[in-house]
């Protein structure tokens, strides 16, 4: 077999190059597989007609794009016409128009290829906007679970208008057009590349039906990407989606899953599933990762038998890495012709989870390499795996970005991971010293941990984003300045120092550490009141802080601040829960005789007088068992009582008030 390959600018021009590549001479089947930017049927129709007059006999499967890929590598605004002459292999192609799901659109697709001997491989274009493409590929598997299958889901240049696939017989917005192959002596590998990372907590998909998905953690599916993405970020769904999609972990393999489609009713439907239950984080590209573990795959097929090659690539890949996805792409055209296109979903069978027949993927760059000869490819110098300018500013500054999401994320999950295990270590331990827990040792306190921790990093990472984005929109205006670059630099630097304090400050909340350290009772309100600052100008509450003591005083700083938390933390519950329409907590620290007192103050209504009596107690709460901290003022208390000998109160005042306070003997 040989492939062809050709950007069509004019009828006389294919003509040339058909003749002068003898295509016409080839008696063996011929596929032609087109890659369009121009997104209208007229054209499209056009075309293939055209073609049809050359080879009448030729077979034709073809899909819109968001890019599409020759021997150049990744090029726009084009139209790639691959064409593959066969010696030992048969093709028949297939169309399915709209039927009641993409299930049944799968079904449809594989029946009719289905009979004949030998069906080795299927290369199939789905529509990008209205196919679900697991449920499409899930179809198939109910046929033909084996057959190996390559492609994707048609694009049209991030518009999410309308996208289109077609065969030598027919077009369609909304279904799917295939090839099959049938030969014994067609040698087939494929290969992939995704090495997205993960960013962020995890989330729980709470409400969805297969790929359209309702809520996520609490939040309407619109709402949830605003939520962490930015306010304004729904005018640019979905298109801002396909670069920050959600990835969930099966079997220890990440798959992402892209938005194609925003609902009025605030849900957003992906190219593929997204189970009830399921945890997902959001994904971003780590440009050096992707470019060394994308020529690692090259890598992998040098050895394999090879005459062409087919790419299959994400156009978030082509968004992020710009004109370095050829990096990826070019060296793969020493080995053999290339052709392909960016789409909006990727087809690939492997063992990329439990499953065995092909998976729908997004963010990956998906290899079908094939040959009808059995000798092995020529040996390739090493030297085509070409490396970015080292001194190259642009990718020094996008990998700088992606390390910091790293490494912060990395840090995130390492300190979710030890606070985990120190709660569980603790319970373990405190089963032996009647229950003796410190403030982290129930599940709702770790849960309010984290979301103090995420509060604080998200408006960081987002101006992070921000002021990175702006240096590149400087640059494509050709108004970027030694200035405006310094600038927006020194501004990373900062929010990354931030982030940097952040961490420290909670290892130090973290340790818990029992030993006495000396600090004024004002710092150790400034170093609580830190951590907790995001929620509560969040929540619009007026925090007063009122200091008449500058006394240094010797306490297990981390255990104290646990304490302050909690109480500061109960305040904004009740406040919120009450909807106190001017909410204001106060805390005032005082000298009184031998000691210091710190009174913390909330006008949230006061406690009713049945409950006042219990609120120390170990196993009283008011709240909600999933939300419930009652074993946090009870420790609260006997962490005052054991660790500083002092003591915790509580009392209501007038006008909805009720004041906790700790007094601490003060050692001269």
């Amino acid at each position: 077999m040989k492939t062809f390959t050709h950007e069509y600018s004019s009828k006389e021009l294919l003509n040339t190059f058909i003749q002068n590549n003898y295509i016409t001479n080839y008696s063996g089947d011929i596929l032609i597989q087109v890659f369009t930017s121009v997104n209208t049927k007229e054209y499209i129709l056009y075309l293939r007609d055209e073609i049809l007059t050359f080879l009448p006999h030729a077979k034709i499967i073809g899909t819109t794009t968001n890019g599409e890929i020759s021997q150049k590598g990744s090029v726009t605004n084009s139209t790639i016409i691959s064409f593959s002459v066969f010696d030992k292999t048969t093709i028949q192609t297939n169309i399915v128009t709209t039927r009641k799901d993409s299930f049944d659109n799968g079904v449809e697709m594989v029946k009719p290829l289905n009979s004949k001997q030998n069906f080795k491989l299927l290369i199939t274009f789905t529509d990008g906007l209205n196919t679900n493409g697991e449920e499409y590929l899930n179809g198939i598997a109910s046929i033909n679970n084996e057959v190996i299958i390559a492609g994707g889901m048609a694009a049209d240049y991030s518009k999410f208008e309308e996208t289109f696939v077609f065969t030598e017989n027919d077009i369609t917005n909304n279904g799917a057009a295939g090839a099959a192959f049938y030969g014994k002596e067609l040698n087939i590998h494929t290969d992939y590349s995704f090495n997205w990372e993960t960013v962020g907590q995890k989330h729980i998909i709470e409400k969805s039906i297969k790929n359209r998905v309702y809520k996520i953690s609490g939040k309407t599916s619109v709402d949830f990407y605003k939520h962490y993405l930015g306010e304004d970020i729904d005018r640019f769904l979905p298109a801002i989606g396909i670069e920050f999609p959600l990835v969930q972990e099966i079997d220890g393999i990440k798959k992402a899953r892209a938005v194609l489609t925003k609902h009025e009713d605030g849900s957003l439907s992906f190219a593929g599933n997204l189970a009830e239950g399921t945890q997902v984080q959001f994904g971003y590209g780590d440009v050096q990762l992707i470019i060394e573990k994308g020529l690692d795959s090259i890598k992998s097929i040098l050895n394999e038998h090879i005459e062409s090659i087919f790419i299959y690539s994400c156009m978030a890949r082509k968004a992020l890495l710009k004109d370095d996805i050829n990096l990826e792409i070019l060296p793969l055209k020493e080995i053999a012709p290339i052709s392909g296109f960016f789409a909006y979903g990727e087809f690939f069978n492997a063992t990329v989870c439990s499953d065995t027949h092909a998976q729908l993927l997004n963010q990956t760059m998906t290899i079908l390499a094939i040959s009808e000869n059995t000798r092995k490819t020529e040996k390739v110098t090493a030297n085509i795996f070409k490396k970015k300018n080292p001194n190259d500013l642009d990718l020094h500054r996008t990998q700088a970005l992606s390390t910091l999401i790293s490494r912060t994320t990395r840090e995130l999950e390492d300190l979710n991971e030890n606070l985990n295990t120190r709660v569980k270590e603790e319970i373990l331990l405190n089963l032996e010293k009647d229950n003796m827990l410190n403030l982290l040792h129930t599940q709702a306190q770790l849960g309010s941990i984290l979301e103090m921790i995420l509060h604080q990093w998200r408006q960081p990472i987002s101006a992070i984003t921000s002021t990175l984005s702006s240096i590149q929109v400087y640059k494509e205006a050709e108004i970027l300045t030694d200035s405006l670059l310094d600038e927006n630099i020194n501004s990373v630097l900062e929010y990354t120092n931030h982030l940097n304090t952040t961490i420290e400050d909670f290892r130090d909340l973290f340790k818990a550490n029992d030993k006495n350290t000396q600090i004024t009772l004002n710092d150790l309100i400034t170093k609580s009141l830190t951590i907790i600052n995001p929620i509560i100008k969040e929540n619009q509450i007026d925090m007063v802080v009122k200091s008449h003591s500058d006394k240094k005083i010797y306490i297990p700083v981390s255990l104290m601040m646990q304490v302050v938390l909690n109480i500061v933390k109960n305040g904004i519950d009740v406040l919120t829960c009450n909807n106190i329409k001017k909410p204001k907590i106060t805390i005032e620290v005082l000298e009184e005789k031998n000691h210091c007192i710190i009174k913390i103050t909330d006008n949230g209504g006061g406690i009713p007088t049945d409950i006042l009596p219990k609120i120390f107690d170990k196993n009283f709460t008011t709240k909600e068992e999933q939300d419930g901290t009652g074993i946090g003022l009870h420790m609260s208390k006997r962490i005052i009582e054991t660790k500083v000998s002092g003591s915790l109160d509580v009392k209501n005042l007038t006008n909805g008030l009720v004041e906790f306070t700790i007094k601490i003997p003060s050692l001269e």
